[in-house]
């Protein structure tokens, strides 16, 4: 069953971690509130960041993330023929909704280019 768009306004929350054995795990928290937000960034062996996004770049964010379509994804993507390569997973909370999961293991949606993008993680981390 396909999942409904949800109104990019209504992203409350998201935790997206990606990473390997190699470079370890980054993980990227991001919780909107009504005059702005936090977005916390925690790297292997590296002190957490933390980022307080302006209203604006809170509802920027919100659409950069809903233009994602994530609706569209599979829960999980895996790609069997690659072992100790890139994990990750997708949380993403709306206003009086569960959360959505989404995860994988060397195997990646579309518009995974962009969802990194969004976050900053460097590709030639993985």
């Amino acid at each position: 069953m396909k999942k409904l768009a949800l109104p990019p306004e209504d992203i409350i929350e998201v935790e997206f971690e990606v990473g390997c054995f190699h470079t370890g795990m980054t993980k990227y928290h991001f919780v909107a509130m009504e005059t702005g937000s936090i977005l916390n960034i925690s790297k292997w062996m590296v002190p957490e960041t933390e980022i307080g996004l302006s209203h604006y770049e809170t509802v920027e964010m919100q659409k950069k993330i809903g233009a994602l379509k994530i609706e569209n994804w599979k829960s999980h993507y895996d790609n069997l023929d690659v072992q100790d390569g890139t994990q990750w997973t997708l949380i993403i909370t709306y206003t009086g909704e569960k959360s959505r999961e989404y995860g994988g293991s060397n195997a990646y949606p579309s518009k995974w280019d962009d969802l990194v993008s969004i976050f900053g993680y460097d590709f030639k981390d993985y």
